[in-house]
């Protein structure tokens, strides 16, 4: 029987500390969140607070371990059935205009609507991805954020803002 080979140690990667880092820093900001939630106000042992609370701690805990051992220089391996190069460069191009479509569709939500606000969100995922017929983007950005919004909005009664489409939608 053969052994499994141990992880690779390396020169630092700055991809597996910048994952590790925000593991912690998203435990962190919910042991914060949880700190807000509102106690009944009963002489309770289990609160609402108790299991966002594991939640949030364990998040922060495993976040702390992932930074120490990706400063040691630890580095996640690709599953066996990944065809990758773990040692290829980063590219982050795919991510960042991810990011900045997430971004802008976020400061554009409440102005234009959540339909063109998760339109803009969804294009920039398929631009990302390297699709560029981008008459078809749009529609289908445009179809997928209509229908989402008439699901949450209609289906399950939430109210989002239709923005410049007030009174049309």
């Amino acid at each position: 029987m053969t052994q499994p080979a141990p992880p690779s140690k390396s020169a630092l990667s700055l991809p597996d500390v910048l994952v590790a880092l925000g593991i912690t820093l998203l435990g962190v900001l919910m042991i914060i969140g949880t700190q807000r939630i509102n106690s009944s106000g009963m002489n309770t042992i289990v609160g609402p607070r108790v299991f966002p609370m594991i939640i949030s701690v364990g998040l922060t805990l495993l976040g702390a371990v992932l930074t120490v051992l990706a400063l040691r220089g630890d580095r996640a391996e690709p599953a066996a059935e990944e065809d990758t190069d773990p040692d290829a460069p980063v590219n982050l191009a795919a991510a960042g205009i991810i990011l900045g479509g997430f971004l802008v569709g976020a400061f554009l939500l409440l102005p234009l609507g959540f339909v063109f606000g998760t339109a803009i969100m969804y294009f920039s995922v398929a631009f990302a991805f390297g699709e560029r017929r981008f008459g078809l983007m749009l529609l289908v950005s445009l179809l997928v954020a209509f229908v989402t919004y008439e699901l949450f909005t209609r289906g399950l009664g939430l109210t989002l803002p239709p923005g410049i489409l007030k009174g049309v939608i």
